[in-house]
């Protein structure tokens, strides 16, 4: 893979929705979704890192470098922010820890595009039902953006969705098998759906 990425996995959200911390959430193989989600990543990034503080984290992950938020109880954009800052000069690839079924194609696709349009400060899939709405946190950013992001902070509280539209974003339209394993896991209805993702 030409494109060289660093990979922050984002675990610092409170999971109210959810009930408990999403990412130690154990999947039909014994294994977390923080561990999924790293096995994955691991396949296409030079580096892996953690994002915000869980509560514990999995035997199997504890050599990888943790870095908190660049702001406390800021939301995924403050761990960008962390994540680009550590990734320069190179590309962040931001992931969710509650993405059970992220297959590395889905990582390779992104990779691929940030390659073939190295202008792009972003590239992230779009929505299928929505394509004016972006899947931030499966997501490449450049770490040229850290500052775009740190200003952000600095101004007020702006999503995700809003910074891929202020900056030159490249937008995958997602096939279905990649829709769904971009499904994220919300709340405890979703694990209705998990075995299906999983098999």
């Amino acid at each position: 893979m030409s494109t060289t990425c660093i990979a922050g996995i984002l675990v610092g959200g409170a999971s109210k929705r959810f009930g408990s911390p999403k990412a130690l959430l154990e999947l039909p193989n014994g294994r977390t979704m923080l561990e999924r989600v790293a096995t994955v990543a691991s396949s296409v990034a030079q580096e892996v890192v953690i994002l915000g503080q869980p509560p514990r984290t999995p035997p199997s992950l504890a050599p990888i470098p943790v870095l908190p938020d660049a702001e406390p109880d800021r939301g995924p954009m403050s761990g960008l922010s962390s994540l680009l800052e550590y990734a320069a000069p190179h590309w962040g690839l931001l992931l969710a820890c509650d993405l059970p079924a992220l297959e590395t194609s889905v990582l390779e696709r992104l990779l691929h595009a940030a390659a073939d349009h190295p202008q792009a400060d972003a590239v992230a899939f779009a929505s299928r039902s929505d394509q004016d709405m972006y899947e931030p946190c499966c997501a490449l950013y450049h770490s040229r953006l850290h500052q775009v992001v740190v200003g952000v902070l600095d101004t007020g509280p702006v999503g995700l969705q809003a910074l891929l539209r202020q900056v030159h974003t490249t937008a995958l339209i997602p096939s279905e098998q990649e829709a769904r394993a971009l499904v994220d896991v919300d709340t405890t209805q979703d694990l209705d759906v998990l075995g299906d993702l999983l098999g």
